[in-house]
This record gives structure tokens, C-alpha cells and sequence, in this order.
């Protein structure tokens, strides 16, 4: 699920199932790190769309939040909203590395800009398959 108009009027009624809200989190600070920001936006844009499609039914992605000279208040704030919403499971994905007891997953660095779209949405996958590792993991724990 996704947070759209449709899924979040479903929602309440499939949260038995949908029990793991995923967060996309990441920096975008106009810096000297802008284009590694940019970069990290969209992987974790990518990534997410496919976890979307192969956990459908399963997760609900949150829009993607970013955050300022690391600032993760709203984030905590949003993660603590989830939980009080009943979702079993929140996750954040993310490039960054935060502190506990967030449970995160932790995106490689893949410099997208340098590849052709093949080899693109081939890191991508490769990327997604180990996010759906992790969150298999956590399910199982």
C-alpha cells in the first residue's frame, strides 16, 4: 500500500495484514553533499516502488521524509504515530546511519547517475532483494 487516497481509506481494515509501515528517510541539505543527497533520494525512490510492488498487501509505504543537518525529530515524531496507529512493524530505510532503536535498513551507496538504465534497475534490484531480506527478517524475529 501506499499513502494515497485509495489505500488510506482501505487501511484501517486491512491493517491485520498491512502490519508493517516502511519509512524512506533520508538528507537533502543544499550542501556540498547535494548531488550525493539527490542521488540517495532517488534509490531509496526506486527501491521503495519495488517493495511496494513485491510486498504488496503486506507494507505500507510512507511518503518520503527528509531531513535537514540530521535532524530526525519528525522523524521520531511520524515513526511514534505509526506504532500508535497499529502497525506491528516500522522500518526505515534509509542511507544514514541512525541511532536506536530505530529499526533500520541501510541502503548502499550506488552512484545512479554513472549507469545506463539496464545496469540501473539491475543495482536496484540487487538492492531490493536485500531490503526484502531484512524485512523478512524482522517479520521472523
Amino acid at each position: 500500500m501506499l499513502y494515497n487516497f485509495e489505500d488510506i481509506k482501505n487501511l484501517d481494515e486491512q491493517l491485520e495484514f498491512v502490519d508493517t509501515a516502511i519509512i524512506p528517510f533520508t538528507g537533502a541539505d543544499m550542501d556540498d553533499g547535494a548531488l550525493t543527497h539527490a542521488n540517495n533520494i532517488e534509490l531509496l525512490q526506486l527501491v521503495s516502488i519495488q517493495l511496494e510492488k513485491q510486498f504488496k498487501g503486506r507494507i505500507f509505504i510512507t511518503p518520503a521524509m527528509t531531513t535537514v543537518k540530521s535532524d530526525t525529530t519528525v522523524l521520531e515524531q511520524y515513526e511514534a504515530q505509526l506504532y500508535d496507529y497499529g502497525f506491528k512493524n516500522v522500518v526505515i530505510i534509509t542511507h544514514m546511519e541512525l541511532d536506536e532503536p530505530h529499526t533500520t535498513i541501510r541502503l548502499n551507496h550506488i552512484p545512479l547517475q554513472d549507469m545506463t538504465n539496464d545496469i540501473k534497475m539491475d543495482m536496484v534490484k540487487e538492492e531490493v532483494k536485500k531490503v526484502m531480506k531484512s524485512i523478512i527478517s524482522i517479520w521472523n524475529s
